[in-house]
């Protein structure tokens, strides 16, 4: 019997292995499923906080809600929970406000503590607004979600090498993009769904088809102002006593979601103002877009105010009709943002450049200023 204990103790030790491969797999199936929906709770309860920080300072929304759900796992981090800190942003030496304590690359660091996630997402904003290293950030398009990752690692934000990756996957893996293009819906696809139903309208699918839930569109007014009937967003750890402070900006929701068509082309068209569109992807022309859609290249230049031979850029969107020589009932004046242009603003509502220059008395050629008024209708 002695001499059979060590060959016991080694049967033993085998079966044990053996099995634990199947367990590692068991556990690892958990977090993507669960990262998943706390990614889709994350986006239903702050997109509006980041498309409306887009709306007031020109950050992409994608870039805004990329870095909310990387840096606070989802909201569910400590920092996030204890201190509605989003965005991992450090007290410095300007901070004057509340603080929290934690530890990241050095023990019990200084972190920035703020009363709700609203005013989270607008410190994020005015940080990098502010800081001076991420200047060259806002010469970019708000549609180019990769130059923005890119150039927020290359001025520091994060140490981890990685950082610009990893955005940019969190935007393609939950189209945050479909944030930036000015659509009054979006929609966040995270699964393929079991059956090919049909989409419910306000949502926006590719190939094959998805499970989306849908945001409330944003109405972008001239004077947005508070909402009685619509509650501010915030973060569960938000103290029942305390209140919101007075520059925390919500903003109205236009019932009218977007429509989906699908024309048999692989690619699902949307409508805004009642006129079809498409996203660029990667390697579109006017030429591939006018054969994919029966058109002729120079209607689609038309159509969009361009000229011929501008390059398109991945996240544009390019109508497939006429633009419309107003805006959709509920939009009528819209407040321009720095670095925003006339251009920029038909496409957004759908409006001919040239009869946006006409209601507004500009002419022709001639920009817009931040913080100006721009009739719609």
């Amino acid at each position: 019997m002695n001499k059979l204990a060590p060959y016991t103790i080694i049967i033993l030790i085998l079966l044990l292995n053996s099995c634990s491969p199947a367990r590692r797999a068991a556990r690892s199936t958990v977090p993507s499923a669960t990262a998943s929906e706390y990614a889709l709770g994350y986006l239903n309860r702050y997109s509006t906080l980041a498309v409306n920080e887009m709306n007031r300072t020109g950050i992409p929304a994608s870039i805004t809600l990329a870095q909310g759900m990387l840096e606070s796992n989802y909201g569910r981090s400590r920092l996030a929970t204890e201190g509605n800190n989003h965005f991992g942003i450090k007290c410095h030496s300007n901070w004057t406000g509340r603080k929290i304590y934690h530890d990241d690359n050095r023990r019990g660091e200084c972190f920035r503590a703020y009363g709700s996630a609203d005013e989270s997402f607008r410190d994020h904003s005015d940080f990098l607004v502010n800081g001076s290293r991420y200047s060259e950030l806002f010469s970019l398009s708000k549609t180019d979600y990769k130059g923005w990752a890119r150039g927020l690692k290359k001025a520091g934000y994060a140490t981890d090498p990685k950082y610009a990756d990893l955005l940019i996957r969190k935007i393609e893996e939950y189209r945050l993009w479909a944030y930036d293009t000015g659509a009054p819906a979006q929609a966040v696809a995270v699964r393929p769904a079991r059956s090919a139903s049909v989409p419910s309208p306000g949502t926006v699918v590719s190939a094959p088809p998805a499970t989306v839930k849908t945001q409330p569109a944003v109405k972008d007014t001239a004077l947005v102002q508070p909402v009685t009937n619509q509650p501010s967003v915030k973060d569960p750890a938000t103290v029942p006593t305390q209140t919101v402070p007075a520059r925390t900006t919500e903003v109205r929701v236009e019932e009218e979601p977007i429509k989906v068509i699908s024309l048999g082309t692989g690619r699902k068209v949307m409508e805004n103002n009642n006129v079809e569109y498409v996203i660029v992807e990667e390697g579109d022309t006017f030429e591939s877009l006018a054969d994919r859609y029966q058109l002729l290249s120079w209607e689609i230049t038309r159509y969009n105010d361009l000229t011929p031979g501008t390059t398109l850029k991945p996240g544009q969107v390019i109508y497939l009709q006429p633009k419309r020589s107003k805006a959709a009932q509920g939009f009528s004046v819209h407040t321009v943002v720095p670095g925003e242009t006339m251009y920029e603003i038909s496409q957004k509502y759908a409006v001919k450049l040239s009869d946006l220059f006409k209601m507004n008395l500009m002419d022709e050629g001639t920009e817009c200023r931040p913080g100006q008024k721009v009739r719609l209708r």
